[in-house]
């Protein structure tokens, strides 16, 4: 299983310890083949080192799958903080935070979201406590901010609209409702994030997503 190609990740970069190669390395081999078909001596191999080094920092595939998870959650979380203070609007954060998704699925296999629910339960556990709390506010958040500038309709459910986008994140990586053979992965999140955004705007809304993607009035 040889393959030298990155994967955007959250793992720290500017230290490269030992126990962060490893972290780095799975990663990358987990959002190629999925997280079942990647076995520790498949990471060793990659790694060009003895799974009894592995070993001394991760007693078991599982500790390693779990540790993971918890980096990449806390690296999320920055991620959001980090583009929450870049962002010029609502629509800018919310269009900056979809283009990153956007940029990590466009190199994840999909089995991966559908092992981690079956196989590795408290790393879901971990991406499902992260969902609830941190998404769930910076949507709510974003969703407020959105209302008080007059670009996000004034009439919507708050709680009820920050539950639907966590559903269509939630339809897209575990509900198996799409055949990526026939629409890929990105084309399916760039989809429904536009019939969400475009949802919940105003006109004046509207314009402005139009303005940010280049896209003519007249069109």
């Amino acid at each position: 299983m040889q393959d030298n190609k990155s994967f955007p990740s959250f793992v720290p970069q500017k230290s490269m310890e030992p126990q962060e190669k490893i972290l780095k390395t799975s990663l990358n081999q987990f959002f190629k083949y999925g997280i079942k078909h990647v076995t520790m001596d498949d990471i060793a191999k990659e790694l060009g080192m003895s799974k009894k080094t592995i070993y001394q920092f991760y007693k078991e595939k599982d500790d390693l799958v779990n540790q993971l998870c918890e980096m990449e959650m806390l690296g999320q979380e920055q991620m959001f903080n980090k583009i929450n203070e870049e962002a010029q609007d609502p629509i800018h954060e919310i269009m900056m935070i979809s283009q990153t998704m956007r940029e990590m699925m466009q190199n994840i296999n999909p089995i991966f979201f559908m092992d981690l629910q079956k196989f590795y339960p408290e790393a879901f556990k971990r991406f499902q406590k992260f969902k609830e709390s941190c998404a769930f506010q910076n949507i709510v958040d974003n969703i407020k901010k959105g209302i008080a500038l007059g670009i996000y309709r004034k009439d919507i459910d708050i709680e009820f609209t920050a539950r639907y986008r966590l559903s269509q994140i939630d339809t897209l990586m575990f509900g198996n409702h799409f055949v990526h053979e026939k629409i890929s992965f990105v084309r399916a999140h760039e989809l429904m994030f536009e019939m969400f955004v475009y949802g919940i705007c105003t006109v004046k809304g509207h314009k402005l997503i139009n303005a940010y993607k280049k896209i003519n009035e007249d069109e």
